[in-house]
């Protein structure tokens, strides 16, 4: 660094120090130690400043670009564009400083290693601006696409980032050949793979989930045993929240074997319900109910039409059966409970007002009207 800025030679302006500040300490000059002190301020001053910039270019882009940007995402970006300003402030500064060859030579490697961090925490950052931007896309409109491809994604670039900013530090800190580097992880690649097999089903259980799009982020799904909304979907594992609140993490590998049924798939969501009616009822007080409760399912907006059956489905030696079958358009299980609820609170209703009595006999009985 010092031949390219000052070709090994003291600078001219350093002869007019006093003695003082040519005095040596750790083979180092008193003047050098103050050059370094203030290079570390100005670097820190410029780490603000480049803050300030990003913050500005921020507060514009959210002005006048669509999609939200998350806290975190936000600061990521200030850190990256400070930590930049104030590496690239230093490069022309430290030259004039003429230090000596050991220690040029480890503060050109802290340099350059600042700038393998200050770039990849720049590229991390702007894919964390694509990849939020997408996210917010996705729960405006609520594409199913990208709300399972952002966050999958979102880790893989991730981990490329990372990937190739270890493989730059190895080249430009330590000199080390990286193709044969790259070269040697492909010859042992079976090795690793065969080592790492349960990892690769993972992997690719994650690959095939991004392709065939089964579910996605918030989907309400069920598999074997495991019932609950899909929180997180990692390269190696999915999260699920139970609806006791719990949290199960399932490999990959086990959702591409395994049978998953996803509820927020409906269309529709049907609702069945059986009454059992004591054989003392009149029969016309049942037909009047059944015709009833269809009319106000037929009047429900949310109620395929359709697809609406109320009327006597089987008999028994004790009691009849009034089938009540419908499908709702809901959907969260919340709406789903709230139509059903009203259904139910209707046929009760319904039930009291033409004194049906239910099976067994007796129990929960009306009043006879002609006692």
């Amino acid at each position: 660094m010092n031949d390219f800025f000052t070709n090994g030679e003291t600078p001219d302006w350093v002869s007019t120090l006093p003695e003082q500040f040519h005095r040596a300490f750790l083979g180092v000059q008193v003047w050098q130690w103050i050059g370094l002190a203030l290079l570390v301020v100005i670097a820190r001053l410029s780490m603000v400043i480049g803050k300030q910039i990003a913050i500005r270019v921020m507060r514009a882009r959210d002005k006048y670009l669509p999609g939200e940007i998350s806290p975190e995402t936000h600061m990521a970006t200030r850190r990256a564009a400070g930590l930049i300003t104030g590496v690239l402030v230093c490069y022309p500064l430290t030259g004039p400083l003429n230090l000596p060859p050991k220690l040029d030579r480890g503060v050109t490697i802290v340099l350059e290693g600042m700038t393998i961090l200050a770039f990849s925490m720049l590229a991390y950052a702007i894919w964390d601006n694509v990849c939020d931007t997408m996210a917010s896309r996705a729960a405006t409109v609520s594409t199913r696409a990208e709300r399972l491809l952002v966050p999958l994604t979102r880790k893989f670039v991730r981990a490329m980032i990372v990937l190739v900013a270890f493989f730059i530090a190895l080249s430009t800190l330590f000199n080390v050949n990286v193709a044969a580097v790259i070269a040697s992880l492909g010859i042992g690649g079976v090795v690793v793979a065969l080592a790492a097999k349960d990892s690769l089903e993972n992997i690719i259980g994650s690959v095939t989930i991004l392709f065939d799009m089964p579910f996605a982020i918030g989907d309400w799904v069920k598999l074997d045993k495991v019932e609950g909304v899909v929180e997180e979907i990692n390269l190696r594992s999915t999260r699920i929240r139970t609806f006791e609140d719990t949290v199960i993490t399932l490999p990959n590998a086990n959702l591409i074997r395994a049978a998953v049924e996803n509820v927020s798939a409906r269309r529709y969501r049907r609702q069945k319900i059986n009454l059992r009616v004591a054989y003392d009822t009149p029969p016309d007080k049942v037909s009047a109910m059944c015709t009833d409760i269809r009319a106000f399912l037929m009047a429900e907006e949310r109620v395929d039409s359709e697809r609406v059956i109320v009327d006597l489905s089987e008999m028994d030696d004790v009691a009849l059966t009034v089938l009540v079958q419908c499908h709702f358009e809901a959907e969260t299980q919340a709406v789903e409970l709230e139509i059903r609820h009203k259904l139910l609170a209707e046929i009760a209703r319904l039930r009291t007002k033409h004194g049906v009595l239910y099976y067994p006999a007796g129990v929960g009985r009306l009043p006879n009207p002609t006692s």
